[in-house]
C-alpha cells in the first residue's frame, strides 16, 4: 500500500512538470565576446603578459594572466560597455603600468527561451572606441564577426 501511494505521489510530479520547467544544460546561453589578441605587424596571433581586465566603476576584475584570446560579458541592458585593459599588471603591487580604456557599441536583442531558462541576449557590435592617451599599447581593433550569438569564434581583433 504505501508503495502504491509513493508510486502514484511520484508519478504525479514526473507528469504534472511542463518541459518549460527544466532548462536543460544544452541550451545556449547569453553569450560572452570573443577577443582575440594580434602581433601589429605581422597579423599573428600574440600573448598580452599579465593582462587584467576591469569594467569601470567595478571593484573586481575579470581576468589576470597571460593569454591569447578571453572572453567577456557585455552588459544586456545597456548598449556600452566600458573596461580597462591593462598589460604587464603587477599583481602583487598592484601597480597598473599602462591602461587602455575601450567602449564596445552594441545593439542587443533579448530572446525568451522558457520560463525556467528565462531569456538569452544576442548583440551586433557597432563599434570599439579605445580612449586615447599618450601610452596606448592597443594599436587598433577590428570587429571580425558583429553578431555575439555564440562562443565558437573570435568577434574582435585587438592589434599590439
Amino acid at each position: 500500500m504505501k508503495k502504491n501511494i509513493i508510486f502514484l505521489i511520484l508519478s504525479y510530479f514526473i507528469i504534472s512538470c511542463e518541459p518549460d520547467d527544466i532548462c536543460l544544460v544544452s541550451l545556449p546561453d547569453t553569450p560572452k565576446l570573443i577577443i582575440g589578441f594580434f602581433d601589429e605587424s605581422n597579423g599573428l596571433k600574440k600573448e598580452v603578459t599579465n593582462l587584467k581586465i576591469q569594467g569601470l566603476d567595478n571593484d573586481e576584475f575579470y581576468f589576470f594572466e597571460t593569454t591569447d584570446s578571453i572572453s567577456i560579458p557585455l552588459k544586456n541592458i545597456e548598449k556600452i560597455t566600458s573596461y580597462f585593459f591593462t598589460k604587464d599588471f603587477d599583481k602583487n603591487s598592484g601597480i597598473s603600468s599602462n591602461d587602455d580604456h575601450i567602449l564596445f557599441n552594441y545593439q542587443y536583442n533579448h530572446m525568451f527561451v522558457s520560463r525556467a531558462c528565462g531569456y538569452v541576449s544576442n548583440y551586433d557590435l557597432n563599434q570599439i572606441v579605445i580612449e586615447s592617451d599618450s601610452q596606448n599599447w592597443i594599436t587598433k581593433t577590428e570587429i571580425t564577426n558583429s553578431a555575439v550569438k555564440d562562443e565558437k569564434a573570435v568577434h574582435v581583433k585587438i592589434f599590439h
